[in-house]
């Protein structure tokens, strides 16, 4: 403990600073210059399955995986794995009880929550920053607490800069994280207190939606906590809901099943597993991930939080990589507990029209009699660990905390710490009024095509010199756009980007006539892309898509995509000619290097395909078997050449046993037992 803490503890108070921590980081780019498209996204489009054994409750506002677009946020697709020494700011909250810190360049994400007394980290504490292709805008990292909203999967703000700061209350200080989220056009915000000489720690959050229109959104924490042998995850379960094999539905099970093992402990799943506690009527909903001695981390929270999910890798090799490549090897094991508004995650909430949304949670550390956690039958660890959590959180104290938090929620900042986005101030000028109380979004950046048309109407000369580096496609900056070619009509940038918003609505038709009437005017390199994007000709996109790589400053990311255009066409030898004109910095981009691997074995070049294999990939996306489909056709093609001959099913079986998926390529993510369980 330093000075500072030691002060604050002797004089009963909790501080706030701002601080640093060194480790390993690896190199994290700036957003795509691409705008992506639903189709583009690494999440499968397809019918999702219908659920079985689920509750109306439970299958409210359902959506559908792969169906949603990720525009107007740009991906994060540009890191590798150097996991060179680097400095990570951090603001700290402490109370010498309990230390919290947070990085506000990495979506506010709570990265530490270390408990003196126990003299342990309560979360998962990642030794390195490592991002990996596993959330909706790609880059992602372990550890911590995630604060995921307000679309499904791993937040859009998870590897970006947001708003904190510190309101002073009469009661110590609050800390907060806010953002505004540009598809539900929505405001989140997390309110951290830490009250002095406690060693729990309290979370507000408040969702506002300020528009006159109904709204879904979506909320689910999610913390990570150090794995450890014979941990158990204690909630309340009359039965549990999973996603299960082959089409990875939602199907209710009894909790634990009888017919399989016990789930409560996650070292008995061998895939990567998500189990959702169901227990509708309980009196009090919380989570707790205990080890073998019964201690460890729990969350409960007020009663807008109605759902409660554990996750883990699994204890197959490919779940056991995933966590060893997020962090290092030997130091990357966790599980996940989370809670969220919805009973599952497949599920979307209603905001209402100019509503605000609040809940409050708080974690801390717990210890329950061993013998009670461990017990065989279940019912008996759900109860002693719901009484340990009355004790360890009382609801009378929690209530009067949420009514505290609740007030502090709309006050504004006393002062900041750290700027986010432009957006939030952007859609405030559009709309002409704030977006939630207490939260202030200003922000200075380079005036943009954005804030013009939120401040004018008209585009600025400087800025039709330009093409833009962001998009916005919500019905309200349409109708600006609308508007503002009506006014000074219409230029090859209000077309350009019109046409980007009819494409994520999926008007093909009026997107081709304004990119056309966009590249007519000026054929810019992304006008020429958005040509080419939706051109069924293979030929034509091929030629629309070469204009505009050697149109001025198309981005490195274009030559990927042409890249991976080219090997999907199947024109291996355009590609290959391709690829012999790219710059040495640009071939050597991950995608491309895997697109060469690609053309190898189609071309039987073995040695060039066992070679690209070496590389230790950043990029490969959670569940994407690439890498493992390239060893086996490099296994195959070395048997092949061995016998001269195509090898019978069993010998390609023997081989293939003999010469195993090295671990550095094994992203596999669901283990198919004999049973066909997870």
């Amino acid at each position: 403990m330093n000075q500072t803490q030691q002060k604050a503890r002797a004089e009963g108070r909790t501080s706030v600073e701002e601080t640093v921590v060194t480790l390993p980081m690896s190199h994290l780019g700036g957003p795509s210059r691409l705008p992506r498209f639903r189709w583009q996204q690494p999440i499968p489009d397809k019918e999702t399955p219908p659920s079985r054994g689920l509750s109306p409750d439970e299958n409210a506002n359902a959506f559908d995986w792969g169906k949603d677009s990720i525009l107007p946020y740009s991906v994060y697709d540009d890191y590798d794995r150097a996991q060179t020494p680097g400095v990570m700011p951090l603001v700290a909250l402490d109370n010498g009880r309990l230390r919290v810190t947070i990085a506000p360049q990495y979506g506010g994400r709570l990265m530490q929550l270390y408990d003196y007394a126990l003299g342990r980290d309560l979360v998962f504490r990642n030794p390195v920053f490592q991002p990996a292709n596993l959330a909706a805008l790609n880059a992602w990292f372990s550890g911590g607490i995630e604060w995921n909203g307000l679309i499904p999967g791993h937040t859009p703000f998870t590897c970006v800069p947001v708003f904190t700061g510190v309101v002073d209350t009469e009661r110590g200080p609050v800390l907060r994280i806010y953002e505004f989220d540009r598809i539900v056009e929505a405001t989140w915000q997390i309110d951290l207190y830490l009250p002095a000489d406690e060693d729990r720690l309290y979370v507000h959050g408040r969702i506002v939606n300020a528009a006159p229109t109904e709204k879904r959104a979506y909320w689910w924490t999610n913390v990570a906590v150090p794995a450890s042998a014979g941990m158990r995850v204690v909630s309340p379960g009359d039965y549990a809901i999973e996603h299960v094999l082959p089409g990875n539905e939602l199907a209710r099970f009894p909790f634990p099943d009888p017919e399989r093992f016990d789930g409560s402990y996650p070292g008995l799943w061998k895939g990567a597993t998500s189990v959702f506690f169901r227990k509708p009527e309980a009196d009090r909903l919380f989570i707790a991930a205990l080890d073998k001695a019964g201690t460890g981390l729990a969350q409960t929270a007020t009663s807008a939080l109605t759902g409660r999910k554990f996750f883990y890798f699994g204890t197959a090799a490919g779940g056991q990589h995933w966590m060893d490549y997020l962090a290092r090897k030997g130091e990357g094991d966790y599980i996940e507990i989370q809670a969220g508004i919805t009973p599952t995650q497949n599920q979307r909430f209603v905001l209402a029209a100019d509503s605000e949304t609040h809940w409050t949670e708080v974690y801390g550390g717990l210890s329950v009699d061993p013998a009670a956690v461990h017990s065989e039958d279940y019912a008996v660890a759900e109860r002693a660990t719901a009484e340990a959590v009355d004790r360890r959180f009382p609801t009378a104290e929690l209530s009067d905390v949420d009514g505290f938090l609740t007030h502090v929620s709309q006050q504004p900042l006393d002062r900041r710490l750290s700027a986010g986005s432009p957006w939030g101030a952007r859609q405030a000028k559009l709309t002409g009024k704030p977006l939630a109380a207490g939260l202030d979004f200003a922000v200075e950046v380079e005036r943009s095509v954005w804030d013009e048309l939120a401040e004018t109407g008209e585009i600025s000369a400087g800025n039709l010199m330009r093409v833009p580096v962001d998009f916005a496609v919500s019905d309200l900056w349409r109708s600006a756009l609308e508007r503002s070619a009506g006014r000074q009509g219409a230029t090859w940038l209000h077309d350009l980007l019109l046409g980007i918003a009819a494409l994520d609505q999926e008007d093909m038709a009026a997107a081709r006539s304004l990119f056309e009437r966009s590249v007519a005017a000026r054929p810019t390199w992304l006008g020429l892309r958005q040509l080419a994007l939706i051109e069924k000709n293979e030929d034509k996109a091929e030629q629309l898509y070469l204009f505009a790589w050697a149109a001025e400053d198309a981005p490195a990311e274009l030559a990927v995509e042409i890249v991976q255009f080219l090997l999907r066409a199947g024109k291996l030898q355009a590609l290959e000619g391709f690829l012999a004109k790219l710059p040495d910095d640009i071939a050597a981009q991950e995608r491309i290097v895997l697109a060469r691997a690609s053309v190898a074995a189609e071309r039987g070049d073995l040695d060039a395909l066992e070679a690209l294999l070496k590389v230790e990939f950043a990029t490969i996306r959670e569940g994407e078997d690439l890498s493992a489909d390239l060893w086996e056709r490099l296994q195959e093609g070395r048997l092949e050449q061995r016998l001269g001959r195509t090898p019978a099913p069993a010998e390609l079986e023997t081989h293939m046993k003999a010469h195993p998926l090295p671990e550095h390529l094994d992203f596999r993510m669901r283990v198919a037992l004999e049973d066909g369980t997870n």
